[in-house]
């Protein structure tokens, strides 16, 4: 399968040296679920874009860019999102991706009020996608994650699968071809760790010391990967 990877940021050059590009994250993640997959990069802040008819799935990264601007990008990327869903094309959202699929689709981005989550989220799983094979039922999804914006409305035609007090539309898929998550699967632990520690002076004591301690829970990275694969398994088979 050929996959298309819509990167919107850069990861910081420090970090980058240790843990690569965000799309270095995302490839070694699905490699692991599939080794025989193929991988596209498209740098959107560039105004690149990939045709849907050539991919037979596509994902969009987390930025640190907010997903409520005008920039020309940002609409660009819009426009290209609700092609997306008129075709019925199956797109993975990623805390970026994630809100700007949400609002290209009629949902509402906002910065929280809650402030920054970072760490593992703890997250209350509604129910698996309906595309994915469960081999056991689960009441709670781990994800680490690194956001101050959330949708705070979905799209009316969305779905949510995974809900929280501090983010209660972290989770969400349309039809059977969207799947978005505000976490981030392809983070590391020790990349997560790097975030909270770059962000100390902007948090709290008691901010940074619980995002510090959720990092000691097992993150279900696999399980999201897994979801992903299928979402473009089963596209293919249509």
């Amino acid at each position: 399968m050929q996959i298309a990877l819509l990167n919107c940021d850069k990861v910081d050059q420090q970090l980058a040296e240790k843990y690569g590009e965000y799309t270095d994250m995302f490839i070694h993640h699905l490699a692991l679920q599939d080794a025989t997959l193929e991988f596209e990069v498209f740098n959107v802040l560039n105004n690149e874009l990939p045709k849907l008819n050539q991919f037979d799935g596509f994902l969009i990264t987390g930025s640190r860019h907010n997903a409520y601007d005008q920039q020309p990008w940002i609409l660009q990327l819009m426009a290209w999102i609700q092609q997306c869903e008129q075709l019925q094309r199956p797109l993975a959202g990623i805390c970026f991706g994630h809100q700007i699929i949400a609002r290209a689709l009629g949902g509402k981005v906002e910065k929280s009020s809650k402030g920054w989550g970072l760490g593992v989220a703890t997250n209350r799983l509604i129910k698996a996608p309906s595309w994915a094979k469960v081999d056991e039922p689960l009441s709670e999804l781990k994800i680490y994650v690194s956001h101050q914006d959330q949708v705070t409305e979905l799209p009316e035609q969305a779905e949510l699968l995974a809900s929280s007090e501090f983010c209660p539309n972290f989770m969400f898929q349309i039809d059977s071809n969207i799947f978005a998550i505000q976490g981030h699967p392809e983070f590391e632990r020790g990349y997560s760790e790097a975030l909270i520690d770059k962000r100390q002076m902007i948090l709290s004591p008691t901010q940074f010391v619980l995002a510090k301690a959720s990092l000691k829970y097992p993150v279900d990275a696999s399980l999201v990967f897994s979801w992903i694969l299928q979402l473009y398994q089963q596209a293919t088979k249509r």
